[in-house]
């Protein structure tokens, strides 16, 4: 069942909005949910090789000294990925954060991710399609959770209040009768990608 299933949740920033066009990342930030519960996290900063712009250290709080002696991207990423294993990813405008992912695997030959994808932004769309907003900061007020504006735009904190969203999106799909992965399948805005070797609809 979905709200049985254990969940990496996951959010980048980057030093631009480009990952064809050379932008790269700068922070990976993730937890492990399991039943509402947060059990793991991964939280890495990133040396790109590059200066970070003023707008992007604006945005994020994160300067060049903090990337200073940090690892590289394909070496974070490959940790990431270790640690995620075959568990179904999910991200909030995923298409976004998918795109950095799917350009360092190409970048360093790492091969294929085949994880199943979750965007939470097309659930919300699905589950609440009167309303307008469907940000970050919007959810966290919607579905009541504890917010600091001042730490958004921190990879970390975000997939924290991402995953928080999550778990109470999936007690609404079960009150829709959605509760397996092969329900929620049907629906190609919410589930990016569909891993079929993964069984999860226990």
């Amino acid at each position: 069942m979905l709200l049985d299933e254990t969940y990496v949740v996951f959010d980048l920033e980057t030093t631009g909005l480009y990952a064809d066009k050379g932008d790269s990342i700068i922070e990976i930030g993730a937890v492990k949910m399991c039943r509402g519960k947060i059990i793991d996290s991964f939280d890495v900063l990133v040396n790109p090789g590059i200066k970070v712009s003023d707008e992007i250290i604006s945005i994020t709080g994160i300067t060049n000294e903090m990337l200073e002696g940090k690892g590289n991207e394909e070496d974070t990423v490959k940790n990431f990925i270790n640690w995620v294993g075959d568990l179904p990813m999910v991200a909030h405008n995923a298409k976004f954060d998918i795109s950095f992912i799917n350009s360092a695997y190409r970048k360093y030959n790492l091969g294929v991710l085949n994880n199943t994808l979750i965007d939470t932004l097309g659930l919300s769309r699905y589950l609440e399609s009167n309303e307008r907003y469907h940000n970050l900061a919007t959810l966290v007020i919607r579905y009541n959770i504890d917010w600091d504006e001042e730490k958004h735009h921190r990879a970390n904190y975000d997939a924290e209040g991402t995953a928080l969203i999550f778990y109470k999106m999936l007690n609404k799909l079960k009150n829709n009768n959605i509760n397996t992965m092969e329900d929620l399948k049907r629906y190609r805005t919410i589930i990016l990608k569909y891993n079929n070797k993964k069984a999860l609809d226990n």
